[in-house]
C-alpha cells in the first residue's frame, strides 16, 4: 500500500506540473540580471534627478531666507535709527529740562520769596514733588549701540519717546507757573528800578543846585539833561520798562558823579563824620589832643568853656585854628544853661565870644549846650547870637571814669554811620589815647573826617538844633 500511495502521489504531481507548463525550460523561467551599464545609467538618472529637486528647492529657499535676513537687517538698521533719533531728542530735551528746572527754582527760591510768597511756594513745590527718577534719570546714561538687538533698540526708543514727551509736559507745567511769578517779579523789579531813579534823581537835582559856580556849567549842562530825562520815565504816563529805566539810571549816576568830582568836598555826596571835644581848652591835655589829631590828619570841632580862654591857653586855640578845626562856644562854663535867668545866659553867651575873639579866632557860629540840656530860651538866646545848636547822635561815654580807650574806640566806631556828630571830651587822656584807633576805624569803615561846619555846609541856620547831618530837632521841641 505504501508503494501505490507514493506513485499516487507523484502521478498526482507530475499531472499538476503539466498544468502549468507554459512551454519554458526552467532556464528560460529564471530571472535575469539587469546588465552593469544599465544599472549606472539609472542610478545617475536618480542623481541627476535628486540634483535638480535640490537645484529647484535652493532656488525658492535661498531667496526666501536671504529676503528674510535682508528683512531683519533693514528692521534692525531702522530700529537704530530710530533710537539714535529718539535719544538726540532726548538729550536736546534734558538740557532744556535740566535749565528750566533749575532757572524755576532760582526764581521760587530768590525774588518771588519777597515778590509774591503764595506763587514761589507754589513753584517750589512742584518742582520738589517732581520724580523722574525712573522716566528721565535712568537713561541719561544709556546710548543706542549696533550691537543691540532690534527689540532692544525699539524698546530704548519707545523709552526715550516717553521721557521726552514727560519732560515737554513737566517744562509745559513749570513754566506757566514760573512765568506768572516772573511776572510779578519782573513788575516788582521795575518798580524797584523806578524807585532807585527817583533816588538818584533826587541826588542830581541836589548836585546841580549845589555846584553853581562850584563845577564847570558843561558839566552841569550835562547833568541837567539827563535830569530831564529820568524826570520823563517817571511820569505816570511812561511805558518805560527796566532796561531803559537802566540806562537813564546809570547816565545820571554819571553825570551826578562827574559833578560832584568836580566840586570842593560837600558831606551832602559823601559819607563824612564829626568828632568833637567838650570842656577845653586844657593847659596839659590840650596839646596831646592837638598833637594826636595832627598825626592822623584829622580834623576836628572844639567846644570850649570861656573861663578857660585866658593865659597861655589862649595860644592853644590859635593852635586849633591853625591846624583847620573849628571852634565853637559851650558858654562860659560847664553848668545846665536853662537854670539861668535870660540875663545870665545872655552875659554868659556875650562873655565866652568875646574871649574867644580876642584869642585870635573868629566870633563862633557853633554852639553846645553843656551835657546837651537846653530850653526855648537857650535856643533863642543862640538863635539871637547867630549861633547854631550843635547836639550829637553819638555818644562815646568818654565821661565815664570806667571807659577805658579801648572802649571809647569801640563806642564811636560802632555808633558811626554818615553825616554823625560824636561827642568826645577835650582834658581826658584815655580819649587822646583812643583818636588812632578811632581814625583809622572810621576811615576803613569808608568815612571822611571834617568839622561840624563841613558837615553841616548848606544847612546851618542861627537857632536850629541838630543831631547830625539831616537830623534836626522839630520846632517846640525841648531838652532840659
Amino acid at each position: 500500500m505504501t508503494d501505490n500511495s507514493s506513485e499516487h502521489t507523484n502521478t498526482q504531481h507530475d499531472n499538476n506540473l503539466d498544468f502549468f507548463d507554459t512551454g519554458f525550460t526552467s532556464e528560460e523561467m529564471a530571472p535575469t540580471a539587469p546588465p552593469p551599464h544599465h544599472r549606472r545609467n539609472t542610478m545617475l538618472a536618480v542623481i541627476v534627478a535628486l540634483l535638480a529637486i535640490a537645484g529647484l528647492l535652493a532656488a525658492t529657499i535661498i531667496p526666501i531666507v536671504n529676503a528674510s535676513h535682508r528683512r531683519q537687517q533693514e528692521e534692525h538698521a531702522t530700529a537704530l535709527a530710530d533710537c539714535e533719533s529718539a535719544q538726540r531728542e532726548f538729550g536736546t530735551l534734558n538740557t532744556t529740562y535740566t535749565t528750566t528746572l533749575s532757572n524755576a527754582s532760582k526764581l521760587a527760591q530768590g525774588d518771588g520769596k519777597t515778590i509774591s510768597k503764595e506763587h514761589a511756594t507754589a513753584l517750589a513745590n512742584k518742582i520738589e514733588h517732581i520724580d523722574d527718577t525712573h522716566t528721565v534719570s535712568a537713561l541719561t546714561t544709556s546710548s543706542c549701540e549696533t550691537s543691540q538687538s532690534t527689540s532692544d533698540l525699539n524698546e530704548l526708543a519707545r523709552r526715550f519717546g516717553a521721557a521726552s514727551t514727560s519732560m515737554v509736559n513737566r517744562m509745559r507745567d513749570v513754566q506757566t507757573d514760573a512765568d506768572t511769578l516772573r511776572r510779578l517779579v519782573d513788575g516788582a523789579r521795575n518798580s524797584d528800578r523806578r524807585s532807585e531813579l527817583q533816588k538818584q534823581l533826587t541826588v542830581a537835582k541836589a548836585a546841580y543846585e549845589r555846584s553853581a559856580n562850584k563845577a564847570s556849567e558843561h558839566l552841569r549842562g550835562e547833568l541837567n539833561a539827563r535830569i530831564s530825562t529820568a524826570s520823563a520815565m517817571l511820569e505816570p504816563g511812561s511805558t518805560a520798562m527796566n532796561p531803559q529805566v537802566n540806562d537813564a539810571l546809570g547816565a545820571l549816576a554819571t553825570a551826578t558823579n562827574a559833578v560832584v568830582g568836580a566840586m570842593p568836598l560837600d558831606c551832602e555826596f559823601a559819607a563824612c563824620i564829626a568828632l568833637t571835644f567838650d570842656d577845653g581848652p586844657n593847659k596839659q591835655v590840650t596839646p596831646q589832643l592837638l598833637a594826636a589829631l595832627k598825626q592822623t590828619d584829622a580834623p576836628a570841632t572844639f567846644f570850649v568853656q570861656g573861663q578857660f580862654v585866658s593865659g597861655s591857653n589862649r595860644q592853644l586855640l590859635a593852635t586849633m585854628a591853625a591846624q583847620g578845626n573849628d571852634i565853637g562856644s559851650l558858654s562860659w562854663r560847664h553848668k545846665q544853661l536853662h537854670t539861668l535867668s535870660p540875663s545870665e545866659l545872655g552875659k554868659w553867651f556875650a562873655d565866652t565870644d568875646e574871649v574867644i575873639v580876642n584869642a585870635g579866632v573868629g566870633k563862633p557860629t557853633l554852639f553846645r549846650p553843656p551835657d546837651g540840656a537846653w530850653s526855648e530860651a537857650v535856643v533863642e538866646a543862640a538863635r539871637g547870637n547867630g549861633q547854631s545848636v550843635i547836639l550829637w547822635n553819638v555818644d562815646s561815654r568818654d565821661w565815664d571814669p570806667k571807659t577805658s580807650a579801648a572802649d571809647i574806640a569801640r563806642n564811636v566806631l560802632d555808633g558811626a554811620s554818615s553825616g554823625a556828630i560824636v561827642a568826645l571830651h577835650d582834658g581826658n587822656e584815655r580819649t587822646v589815647e583812643a583818636i588812632p584807633q578811632i581814625v583809622s576805624g572810621l576811615r576803613e569803615r569808608g568815612f571822611t573826617l571834617v568839622t561840624v561846619s563841613q558837615l553841616l555846609s548848606g544847612e546851618l541856620s542861627p537857632g536850629t538844633v541838630f543831631y547830625a547831618r539831616g537830623d534836626t530837632a522839630p520846632a517846640g521841641d525841648v531838652m532840659q
